[in-house]
């Protein structure tokens, strides 16, 4: 279930750098929720220069959206978003004021993989 969106200007991460982050969060995730590798969806996105803004100006931005099922503590997604920002960090480059990173929840009984309705997140 989880899906990352990673978005970034084109030419940050060439195809072997998104092969190698979507590798790393991967495996990151998989260790870090305990979900089989396979569950973890990783999907690029790049946008031209010129079309991403931070404080009015043009930016470089690094942003990485997360979509997990509902269930898991604060503690968790502190956690969780600590380690991401230095995983993107280091794929990109990026200073910390040209990243953002963000969770957002749905719940199991709303999500579907595999022809499946995802469980409930184990205690």
């Amino acid at each position: 279930m989880p899906l990352y969106m990673v978005t970034t200007q084109a030419g940050i991460l060439g195809l072997e750098a998104k092969a190698d982050l979507a590798a790393a969060l991967t495996r990151f995730h998989s260790g870090y929720a305990g979900v089989p590798e396979d569950w973890v969806q990783v999907v690029f996105q790049d946008y031209p220069p010129g079309n991403a803004f931070s404080a009015g100006k043009p930016s470089a931005t690094a942003a990485l959206t997360l979509l997990i099922r509902t269930g898991r503590s604060p503690e968790y997604k502190r956690g969780l978003v600590t380690q991401l920002w230095q995983l993107l960090q280091s794929a990109t480059g990026a200073p910390d004021d040209r990243i953002v990173i963000g969770v957002q929840e749905v719940p199991p009984s709303q999500t579907m993989e595999m022809g499946q309705i995802m469980p409930e997140v184990a205690g």
